[in-house]
C-alpha cells in the first residue's frame, strides 16, 4: 500500500527517471567538450613549441653541414688574412678543451654531489635543511656568477691562473647542486621496506644506504649525472672568465683550453664571413653532444626500470 507524500507514483518515478538521464547526458556532454577543447589547445601549445625548434634544427642541419670535414675536427683554428680570407682552420682545441672541461669537471662535482644528495634524503637535521636551500638557490642561480667565483678563487686567490682547472672547478659548482637534487629524489624514492629489511638484519645506517639504497637509486642518480654534464657542457658565462681560450690541443688541467661555446661566441661577432659560418658547424657539434648526453641518460632510465619492473 502507498502512503501519500512517501512513495512516487508510477509518473513520478518515469520521469524523475528520466531527469537524471537527461542531466547525465548534459554533464557527459560538456565533459566531452571541454575535453576536446583543452586537447586542441595542447595540441595548439605543441605546435607552436615545436615549430621554433624543428626551424633551429633545420637551420643548424642547413649550414653546419656543409662546415663540417677533417681539417674541421682535426685542426687547430687559423685566423684568416686578406690572402686567405677562408683559412679558419679548426676547432680540434676546443672540442678536446670541451672535453677535458667536462671529465675535470665531473670528478670534482660527482663524488661530492652524490654524498651531499644522500646526506640530504637520510637525514632531517637542520644542517640537512640548510643545505637543502642552498641547494635549490644555487640550481637557480645564474651561472655567470661560477664564473666569477671561479676567477676569484681560483686565479686571484689561489693564483693558479686561466686554465682548464679553473674553468672545470666553474662547471664543477654549476653541476653540484643539480647532482645533489637528482640524487636526493632518487634516493628518497626508494621504498621505505629496503631500508627497514637492511635494520632488521642487522646492518647499519650507512651500510643499508651504501650497499641497499644507493644501487636501488643508481639509475635515477646517473641520469641526473648525465642531465648536469650535459647542461654544463652548453654553458659559456662560466667559463670564458677563467679558461683563456687556448688556441693548441692540451689535455693539461693547468694549461688554458677553448670551448665549443666559447669559440661559437668568439666567431659569431668575428668581422670574418668565414667564421661567422663555421659558427654554425660548432652549434651543430655541441648540440649532437648535448643530444647524446640527454638520450644516453633516457636509455639509461628506461632500461633500468625495465629491469626493475
Amino acid at each position: 500500500m502507498n502512503v501519500a507524500g512517501l512513495a512516487p507514483t508510477p509518473d513520478t518515478g518515469h520521469e524523475l527517471r528520466a531527469e537524471i538521464r537527461r542531466t547525465s547526458q548534459n554533464a557527459r556532454a560538456r565533459r566531452v567538450l571541454v575535453s576536446r577543447v583543452m586537447m586542441t589547445l595542447c595540441a595548439v601549445a605543441i605546435t607552436l613549441a615545436a615549430v621554433p625548434l624543428v626551424m633551429l634544427i633545420f637551420e643548424l642541419l642547413q649550414k653546419g653541414i656543409p662546415v663540417l670535414d677533417t681539417t674541421f675536427f682535426l685542426k687547430e683554428p687559423q685566423s684568416p688574412t686578406l690572402l686567405s680570407p677562408n683559412a679558419t682552420g679548426g676547432v680540434s682545441n676546443a672540442i678536446i678543451g670541451t672535453l677535458a672541461l667536462s671529465i675535470y669537471a665531473s670528478i670534482m662535482a660527482i663524488p661530492v654531489g652524490v654524498l651531499a644528495g644522500i646526506y640530504l634524503a637520510e637525514s632531517d637535521s637542520k644542517l640537512a635543511s640548510v643545505l637543502r636551500i642552498v641547494s635549490q638557490t644555487m640550481a637557480g642561480a645564474p651561472s655567470i656568477l661560477m664564473g666569477l667565483f671561479a676567477f676569484s678563487f681560483i686565479i686571484q686567490d689561489l693564483h693558479i691562473g686561466f686554465s682548464a682547472l679553473a674553468g672545470s672547478f666553474a662547471l664543477a659548482v654549476l653541476m653540484l647542486p643539480v647532482i645533489a637534487i637528482s640524487t636526493e629524489i632518487s634516493v628518497r624514492n626508494v621504498p621505505q621496506t629496503l631500508r627497514e629489511a637492511g635494520l632488521a638484519l642487522g646492518a647499519k645506517p650507512h651500510k643499508i644506504s651504501l650497499k641497499v639504497v644507493l644501487p636501488t637509486a643508481l639509475s635515477g642518480i646517473v641520469t641526473g649525472v648525465i642531465l648536469a654534464i650535459s647542461r654544463a657542457i652548453g654553458e659559456t658565462a662560466p667559463v670564458m672568465l677563467v679558461i683563456a681560450g687556448g688556441y693548441t690541443d692540451s689535455w693539461k688541467p693547468l694549461d688554458p683550453v677553448s670551448a665549443l661555446p666559447l669559440t661559437i661566441f668568439m666567431n659569431a661577432k668575428s668581422e670574418w664571413p668565414s667564421l661567422r659560418a663555421q659558427t654554425w658547424g660548432i652549434a651543430l657539434v655541441l648540440v649532437a653532444f648535448v643530444f647524446v648526453l640527454s638520450l644516453t641518460a633516457r636509455i639509461w632510465a628506461s632500461r633500468k626500470q625495465k629491469v626493475g619492473n
